[in-house]
C-alpha cells in the first residue's frame, strides 16, 4: 500500500523542507564567540536589566555577559536543594537542562530537573521526572527551593525552558507533561503522547500554578509576548502514528537510513512511527488562557524554535538540529519567508534575544553529529533587511494537522 505523510497535505513547505537535512538554504553571516564557559544541555538564555544575559549551565551554574554576549563569565552557582526521589522509583540523572528566568526585581529562576528516565517507552513503569525551581534575589549569594511543579493529572514534567515576565507582571512558562504506566496501571501509546501546561506566578517565582495549556503534541514550547499583550510560541510538533490513525499514514522520515527506528517493525505505517517532528507557531490573545491551533512552518527535524521580535515588529524564529537557520515573518506569524537562513552548521538545541539594538544573541550548546555536547557557544547576528526577504517570497502555514484526520 502506498502511504501518505506530512508533505502531502502542506505542499508550500514540502516545497521548501524538500529533504530532511540538505534541503536550500542561504548563507548568513555571524560572529561566532566561543565563551569558554560550559557545559550546557538544552541551554536558554534571558535578559536582564541593562540588557544583561544570562544562561544556566548543567550544574547549577549561571554565566552571564555584561557587554552584550561579547564575553561571558560564571556569575554564581545554585546548589539543586533537590526533592526526595518520589517513592518507588530511581532517580537516573538530575541536571539543569530546563531553564531559566530573571524577573523584573532582578530574582534569578533556575529550573531543575529529575529524571528516572531509564528506557524511553511509555510501558516503562519507572519513567519519570520531576521538576522545581531555585531561586536567589541576591544575584546567587544565597538560594531557596520551589515546591515541585504539579503536571497533574499526569506523571512526568520536564522540557527546556524559559521564564518570561508578561506586562502586567506575572511570570509564565510552558512545560511538557506526559502520562506513563506505573506498576499495574499501563498507560497507552494514545495516552502517552507530549504535551504542554502553561505555568504562571504572581509571587516573583515563589510559587506556580497551572494556567493552561497547548494542543496536545507540543513539547518545548518559547513564549514571547508582543506590546500589543499577544502571546506567540514557538513549539516542537511532534507524534507518532497511533492506533485511531488512517491506516495510510506514513512516518515522516522513513526513507532517512540514519533517522529510521528499526526498532519499530511493520514499515513506514506503522504505528508508533513518527508522523510529525516540526517547529509549529502558535498565538494567544487573552493572556494565554486560549491558544489558537498550531500551523507547521519548519520541515521533519527542523526544530528547538523560538521567537525574538526586532523592534520594527519583525518576528524571526530560530531553530537548529545540525546547524542554526531561520526564517522571518512581517505580519505576527500570518505568513513567513520562504527563504530559509544558514548561521552556522553546529548545535542543536539553542535559544536566543534580541537586543535593544536588534542584535540578535543566539546561544548553543555546540552539539556535532555523533558527538557530545561541549560548551557554551554564542552567536551575534543581524537579519537580513526586509528587501532581501522579500525576493524569496512568502508562504501562508496550514494547520499541523491539515488533511491528516
Amino acid at each position: 500500500m502506498d502511504y501518505v505523510t506530512w508533505k502531502d497535505f502542506h505542499p508550500e513547505l514540502a516545497e521548501i523542507f524538500d529533504s530532511v537535512f540538505e534541503y536550500k538554504k542561504i548563507d548568513w553571516p555571524c560572529e561566532m564567540i566561543d565563551t569558554g564557559v560550559g557545559p550546557v544541555n538544552q541551554p536558554s538564555i534571558t535578559m536582564g536589566s541593562d540588557q544583561e544575559l544570562f544562561v544556566a549551565g548543567t550544574d547549577g551554574q549561571v554565566f552571564h555577559s555584561q557587554d552584550l554576549g561579547k564575553t561571558w563569565a560564571l556569575l554564581c552557582q545554585s546548589p539543586s536543594l533537590k526533592p526526595e526521589v518520589p517513592g518507588g522509583l530511581e532517580q537516573h540523572s538530575l541536571g539543569l537542562d530546563a531553564g531559566i528566568g530573571v524577573t523584573a526585581k532582578g530574582t534569578i529562576l533556575l529550573a531543575w530537573v529529575m529524571d528516572g528516565r531509564g528506557d524511553r517507552s511509555h510501558e516503562n513503569d519507572n519513567l519519570h521526572s520531576v521538576m522545581w525551581m531555585t531561586r536567589s534575589e541576591d544575584r546567587g549569594k544565597t538560594w531557596k527551593a520551589t515546591e515541585l511543579l504539579d503536571p497533574s493529572p499526569y506523571d512526568n514534567i520536564a522540557d527546556q525552558c524559559t521564564v518570561i515576565q508578561l506586562s502586567d507582571g506575572r511570570l509564565m512558562v510552558a512545560l511538557r507533561v506526559e502520562a506513563c504506566s506505573r506498576p499495574g496501571k499501563p498507560v497507552s501509546i494514545s495516552e502517552g503522547i507530549f504535551r504542554s501546561f502553561i505555568y504562571t506566578s504572581s509571587d516573583d517565582g515563589r510559587s506556580w500554578s497551572r494556567f493552561s495549556e497547548f494542543t496536545d503534541h507540543s513539547p518545548e514550547p518559547h513564549l514571547l509576548e508582543l506590546p500589543s499583550g499577544k502571546i506567540v510560541a514557538a513549539l516542537r510538533y511532534q507524534r507518532v502514528k497511533l492506533p485511531e490513525d488512517r491506516p495510510e499514514l506514513g512516518d515522516c522520515f522513513y526513507h532517512e537510513p540514519s533517522q529510521r527506528d528499526e526498532s519499530i517493525p511493520g514499515g513506514p505505517m506503522a504505528v508508533g512511527r513518527n508522523l510529525f517532528q516540526h517547529t509549529a507557531f502558535t498565538f494567544s490573545e487573552d493572556g494565554g488562557k486560549t491558544w489558537a491551533t498550531p500551523r507547521l512552518v519548519t520541515g521533519t527535524l527542523a526544530q528547538t524554535g523560538c521567537l525574538v521580535r526586532l523592534s520594527d515588529g519583525t518576528l524571526v524564529l530560530i531553530f537548529g538540529r545540525h546547524g542554526q537557520y531561520f526564517m522571518l515573518s512581517y505580519d505576527e506569524g500570518e505568513t513567513w519567508s520562504k527563504a530559509v537562513y544558514q548561521l552556522n552548521c553546529t548545535g542543536e538545541y539553542a535559544r536566543s534575544v534580541a537586543l535593544e539594538d536588534d542584535t540578535i544573541v543566539t546561544i548553543h550548546d555546540n552539539v556535532l553529529p555523533n558527538k557530545g555536547r561541549g560548551p557554551l557557544v554564542a552567536l551575534r547576528w543581524k537579519a537580513p533587511p526586509r528587501k532581501e526577504v522579500e525576493k524569496h517570497g512568502f508562504f501562508t502555514p496550514r494547520e499541523v494537522e491539515t488533511g491528516a484526520k
